[in-house]
């Protein structure tokens, strides 16, 4: 069962509203009815989610979204993307900017650095690249990107280079 974790954030969507909507189409795609996973699709493409104060985080809701809907119109029993459980992966990291967040320049290095190494499939760029995940320390800087992102980022990069 594929379950979603969304940072909350100011102005985002309303997590009832996007509860409702993914729990049909997750459960879609654990059925090869062709219209049962053609209505959730249809569904996930007419959404028009509230924004309200404090809710999900509006790009890594549309990311799942558009992950969901990916899969639901690929082939019938094709495996869920082990990446939709976080609404985003390593090869598409964007992070908010926050008002005290982590050192940009820092982060987009360890990003571009995880980004060629998994791309390289080099085991000796993978296990350097894992190295520097797991020593990463940023130093907290005003409009950085957002702390708890990058935390995720950072498990999410050592499960990939594992």
């Amino acid at each position: 069962m594929i379950s979603f974790e969304f940072s909350v954030v100011l102005r985002g969507y309303d997590p009832q509203a996007v509860d409702a909507l993914l729990a049909p189409a997750v459960a879609a795609l654990a059925t090869v009815d062709e219209s049962a996973r053609a209505g959730a699709v249809a569904a996930l493409r007419r959404a028009n989610l509230p924004v309200v104060l404090r809710g999900f985080d509006r790009a890594q809701v549309d990311g799942a979204i558009a992950s969901l809907t990916a899969q639901l119109e690929g082939a019938s029993g094709s495996e869920p993307d082990p990446d939709l459980s976080d609404g985003w992966s390593v090869h598409t990291a964007e992070f908010d900017v926050a008002l005290r967040g982590y050192d940009v320049a820092a982060v987009d290095r360890l990003v571009e650095q995880v980004g060629r190494a998994l791309a390289s499939g080099s085991a000796t760029a993978r296990a350097e690249a894992a190295v520097a995940v797991r020593q990463a320390v940023f130093a907290v800087k005003f409009r950085g990107y957002a702390r708890q992102q990058i935390d995720r980022f950072l498990q999410q990069a050592a499960r990939e280079l594992a």
